[in-house]
C-alpha cells in the first residue's frame, strides 16, 4: 500500500458530499476556484452533516455553551457547546470563509478581546473560579488557531503559551512541575502544557527546531498520553480492529500540525498506517466505537469503511 494508491483507492469511492470534498480540498488540493471544487464544495453545503452544522447554530455564532455541556437543557441537539460544533466543522474539512464557520470565528475574536463572555457556568477549581477565568481565553483561542490558523487575535495569547513551555524546558527537558508553576502563579495559560489545547495552540507559533523537537518527544512518549484525548501515548501505535484505534488516531492529528511531526511519524507511524489502510481494504472489522462520520449513510460498512481509510490518509499526508 502506498499513499498514491490509497488515493486513487478513495477517489473512486469516497463519493459522498463531505468525503468528496475533502479530497479535493486537503488530498488533491484542488484550487478553490476549480469547478470540480466549487461543485464539490455545493455538494457539501447539501449535506445532511452541514444542515446539522447550519441549523443549530444560533444567531451570535454559537452553538450554546462553549466548552461545557448544559445539563439541564431540554431540547435533545446534535452540538451541545460550541467547541464540538467548530471541531466537526473542522473534521468535515469547511474553510475559514464559510459562513457557518466565519460567523463561529467571530465570536471567538469576541470571547478573547473581552467583548462577550462564554455562557458556561464558572468552575470554581480550588481558587474560586480564578484559573478557570483565565483559562477561557486561551482555550477559545487554542480553538480558534485550529479553526483560523494564524489569526491575529491567537497571538498574544500564544505568545505566553511561549513563554510558559520555554520555563517548562529550561532545563534540557519537558518540566511539569515548572509548568504548573507558572500556572500556580497565573502567569502561565492556567492550562497543562499536555491537554489537547496546548498543542492546537503551538501548532504556528515560530518555535525553533530544538524547543519543537523537545516539547514533540515529551509529548509523543508521554505514558498518561494527551489529557481529553488518550490515555496513552502517541508512540503506541493500535490497530483498525482495535477499539482504542480511533483514539490514537485523535492523538496523532492533534500532534500532526507541528513542522516536525513528519520526524516522528515517518520512521514508524507511517508504514503502520499504510499497513493498517491496507487490513481495512481486505476487510478487518472496524469497531463500533469509531465515531468519525464523514459519509451520509455510517450503517454502510463501506462507507464506514472509507471514511475510516479517509481519515488515515488526511494524517498520512501530514506525515510526508
Amino acid at each position: 500500500m502506498t499513499v498514491a494508491a490509497l488515493t486513487d483507492y478513495l477517489r473512486e469511492r469516497a463519493t459522498d458530499p463531505a468525503p468528496a470534498f475533502i479530497m479535493q480540498r486537503e488530498i488533491l488540493m484542488t484550487p478553490p476556484d476549480d469547478p470540480i471544487y466549487v461543485d464539490a464544495y455545493q455538494r457539501l453545503k447539501q449535506s445532511k452533516h452541514y444542515a446539522e452544522l447550519a441549523s443549530e447554530q444560533q444567531a451570535d455564532g454559537s452553538w450554546g455553551r462553549f466548552h461545557s455541556q448544559d445539563t439541564k437543557l431540554k431540547v435533545k441537539r446534535r452540538f451541545v457547546t460550541t467547541e464540538q460544533a467548530l471541531r466537526r466543522a473542522c473534521e468535515l474539512g469547511l474553510p475559514t470563509d464559510d459562513p457557518v464557520v466565519a460567523s463561529g470565528v467571530s465570536l471567538m475574536e469576541r470571547y478573547i478581546m473581552g467583548a462577550e463572555t462564554w455562557p458556561d457556568a464558572v468552575e470554581q477549581h480550588r481558587d474560586n473560579g480564578r484559573s478557570h477565568m483565565r483559562a477561557r481565553p486561551f482555550l477559545t483561542a487554542a480553538l480558534m488557531n485550529l479553526v483560523s490558523p494564524g489569526h491575529p487575535a491567537v497571538k498574544p495569547l500564544q505568545d505566553v503559551f511561549v513563554a510558559t513551555l520555554d520555563v517548562a524546558l529550561a532545563r534540557g527537558a519537558f518540566d511539569e512541575a515548572a509548568w504548573e508553576a507558572e500556572n500556580r502563579a497565573y502567569r502561565g495559560p492556567c492550562l497543562t502544557g499536555w491537554n489537547a489545547f496546548a498543542p492546537m495552540m503551538l501548532y504556528n507559533a515560530n518555535l525553533n527546531d530544538t524547543t519543537q523537537r523537545l516539547y514533540l518527544s515529551y509529548l509523543w512518549d508521554r505514558p498518561g498520553g494527551i489529557y481529553y484525548l488518550a490515555g496513552f501515548p502517541a508512540a503506541c501505535k493500535h490497530n483498525a480492529d482495535d477499539k482504542s484505534f480511533g483514539a490514537w488516531l485523535g492523538v496523532l492529528e492533534n500532534l500532526s500540525g507541528f513542522s516536525l511531526f513528519p520526524e516522528f511519524a515517518r520512521p514508524d507511524v507511517y508504514p503502520h498506517l499504510l499497513n493498517e489502510a491496507q487490513r481495512v481494504i481486505d476487510g478487518c472489522e472496524i469497531p463500533k466505537s469509531y465515531n468519525v462520520r464523514y459519509s451520509e449513510n455510517w450503517r454502510d460498512g463501506n462507507k464506514r469503511g472509507c471514511d475510516l481509510l479517509l481519515r488515515m490518509l488526511r494524517l498520512l499526508v501530514h506525515c510526508e
